[in-house]
């Protein structure tokens, strides 16, 4: 999808979000190519650094720029990787079966794909480690908020704190628990749609079995003694 200067030019000065509703920072520049299509923007972020996002890392949601994380654009990349050959290679299994293609091309397509494969399934596994360490940090971060919404209980008990900062803050840390919930959903589900991947790979050739001959049963002839006559 291409995005416009016109487009996302409005939004400049403006805070950016990522794909969960957490502000980043604000959007302070564009990098676009000659026919004005975006190629990247630039984000001032809380901490102060300005980092750029390559226009695959963001997507227009509600007419608004969002950031998106690392691991869900390699998770769409290998999505549609994966995908892509796993069509081609039932294509050339259709072809190869309905006489439309050489043996010796055949197997030089298949070949191929089956080396992309092999790359996809490397890539997976590192996505996978990269989900394993996303999790943790969410885990971590769910553990901690918990605790602060109990401190904040305990707090407001036994009146250190007066009702309006206790529900204030609560309402603020209830809020971000939501969104870390959410997020840990998104990478349970995408764990477990590269799990599926596995098991879905295409398939190497499978060795030709030769039709079965239709050889006539063997026969057995019994002969029945007739009965004497008294």
């Amino acid at each position: 999808m291409t995005v416009t200067v016109e487009e996302i030019g409005k939004f400049l000065g403006k805070p950016i979000e990522d794909a969960m509703g957490r502000p980043i920072g604000k959007l302070v520049g564009l990098t676009a190519d000659i026919k004005d299509e975006v190629t990247a923007i630039q984000v001032v972020e809380n901490n102060g650094e300005v980092t750029q996002y390559p226009m695959d890392f963001v997507k227009v949601i509600d007419t608004r720029p969002t950031v998106l994380q690392t691991w869900r654009v390699e998770a769409e990349d290998l999505r549609r990787e994966f995908d892509i050959i796993k069509r081609r290679s039932q294509a050339l299994d259709l072809l190869l079966k309905d006489g439309d293609i050489d043996q010796g091309e055949y197997r030089q397509l298949r070949d191929s794909y089956e080396e992309l494969t092999k790359k996809i399934s490397e890539k997976r596994e590192t996505l996978l480690g990269t989900l394993k360490s996303v999790e943790s940090k969410l885990e971590h971060q769910i553990r901690d908020l918990q605790t602060a919404l109990t401190n904040n209980k305990m707090l407001f008990t036994s009146s250190e704190i007066d009702e309006q900062t206790y529900h204030a803050v609560t309402e603020s840390v209830r809020f971000t628990l939501e969104i870390a919930r959410k997020e840990r959903k998104d990478v349970d589900n995408t764990r477990e749609y590269l799990s599926r991947m596995e098991s879905a790979e295409p398939q190497k050739e499978a060795s030709p079995v030769a039709a079965p001959v239709n050889t006539p049963p063997d026969v057995v002839v019994i002969r029945m003694k007739e009965p004497t006559e008294a």
